[in-house]
């Protein structure tokens, strides 16, 4: 069960895996990732992710990219690896070049992927978990899944530092955005909030796309708002949902219990449901 990475088609155990120290994934940030799961084998909701990424790629006018061929190197770079339950990481960075700000249209872009067994997050998913509240820093086109996550790195740092689990970001008119890696949800009365898709402060979160669909097949309206945070800390539930964490009910904000202090029943039939479409590779 080896821990792999690929650079542009060269499957090597990570440690030693190497990059150019002019690449402009470290040099800049200029380029995009994706972070996928795999189950018992089988990698979970790949033609979500693989429309997101397109997105992003267009959003940062990264071209030349030839996605059959990225495409082939995940799904074989993670049948070598025979890692049944996987982390799948993955980037295309604009590629290398001497430092400037201004790149080449002609350049060639640079893929890098890793292959790890998947880390528990603990009983989140069973029992809830603690978040705080923190400015959101990030920059401008948080829609798009590039590598500058600096501001993200530091909002998690301070909620673990504190310790809580997550961070939930809150824009500069006090209304909740989403978390430091993952999407932010609130229920009131049986109606699902969450901020409007198509914002540029949030990414089009893969798990909300499901936890949408499942809650309207429970019966539970939708409704696309950006929540102030008194009255996020005022719902009857609430929870984050990512491909990592799954979804976990908050329990807890700064110190203060939300609703009763546990995992919603609502949070919990949505979780539920998630699960059986995972094992149903209803994706």
């Amino acid at each position: 069960m080896p821990e792999l990475a690929n650079v542009n088609g060269k499957i090597v155990p990570i440690e030693q895996a190497l990059i150019s120290v002019e690449d402009r994934g470290v040099l800049f940030g200029d380029g995009v990732y994706e972070v996928l799961r795999t189950y018992e084998g089988r990698i979970w909701s790949f033609a979500r992710h693989w429309s997101r990424l397109q997105r992003s790629l267009r959003e940062i006018a990264l071209k030349n990219v030839d996605l059959d061929q990225v495409e082939s190197w995940i799904k074989t770079t993670y049948a070598e690896s025979n890692i049944r339950d996987a982390t799948i990481y993955f980037q295309i960075s604009r590629g290398v070049a001497p430092r400037s700000h201004a790149w080449s249209e002609s350049m060639s872009p640079t893929f890098i992927m890793t292959v790890r067994p998947f880390v528990s997050r603990g009983t989140g998913n069973q029992t809830g978990i603690s978040a705080i509240t923190t400015n959101d820093l990030r920059w401008g086109r948080c829609d798009i899944k590039s590598l500058n996550l600096l501001a993200n790195v530091m909002a998690k740092q301070q909620a673990r530092q504190q310790g809580a689990y997550e961070a939930l970001l809150v824009d500069g008119k006090g209304r909740v955005v989403e978390g430091t890696s993952c999407a932010v949800l609130c229920l009131k009365d049986r109606v699902l909030f969450g901020p409007p898709r198509e914002s540029m402060a949030i990414l089009p979160s893969i798990t909300r796309q499901f936890v949408e669909e499942i809650a309207l097949n429970l019966g539970i309206r939708l409704q696309e708002k950006f929540v102030p945070v008194d009255e996020f800390l005022q719902a009857d539930e609430a929870f984050i949902a990512g491909t990592g964490d799954e979804i976990m009910g908050i329990t807890q904000v700064d110190g203060r219990p939300l609703g009763n202090g546990t995992v919603g029943e609502n949070t919990r039939k949505i979780y539920e449901a998630y699960k059986n479409r995972i094992s149903g590779n209803d994706d």
